[in-house]
């Protein structure tokens, strides 16, 4: 799926929630965190804070440019820990973006698709797939929004 694809369900999500409303990073901001990190961010990604900012709404969160100065070194940590293990493979990209209630980390594999990274032990691997990329990740979060927001809306008319 693209970004494209998805962007009418973004936009009205994001502008349901405006109470929360997220800023855009601009591209100097997103320039800026690529070259102090030595990466590209992936696509869908950076086009995301691009264009709407994180997404603050749903669960799993995506976390902007504020909240990864402290996720992406503890995100890359763990994931470095898990390839210390044996649990993720040695040449498996993956990229923290968000994160769960309950500490569990969302995690995207560039190009790719989208993880549960378990923070604190797994049975037989710490990543769960769960998307199998970021737009059609975007694309369920958003309608879950728009589904509960409509729901709230006909249960206040009664």
């Amino acid at each position: 799926m693209k970004m494209q694809e998805i962007e009418s369900l973004l936009t009205e999500a994001y502008e349901l929630w405006e109470h929360e409303r997220a800023e855009p990073e601009s591209e100097e901001r997103l320039a800026a965190f690529e070259e102090s990190r030595g990466i590209r961010l992936p696509g869908e990604y950076r086009e995301l804070l691009a264009r709407f900012g994180p997404l603050h709404f749903a669960e799993p969160t995506i976390h902007g440019l504020q909240e990864q100065e402290w996720a992406y070194p503890a995100g890359t940590k763990l994931i470095a820990e898990y390839r210390s293990q044996g649990a993720i493979e040695r040449d498996t990209e993956l990229l923290p973006i968000g994160s769960f209630g309950d500490g569990d980390l969302l995690v995207l594999q560039p190009g790719g698709s989208v993880y549960r990274l378990d923070h604190d032990g797994y049975d037989e691997s710490p990543l769960e797939a769960i998307a199998d990329d970021l737009p059609t990740l975007l694309g369920e979060l958003a309608k879950f929004v728009l589904e509960t927001y409509r729901a709230m809306q006909e249960q206040n008319k009664v």
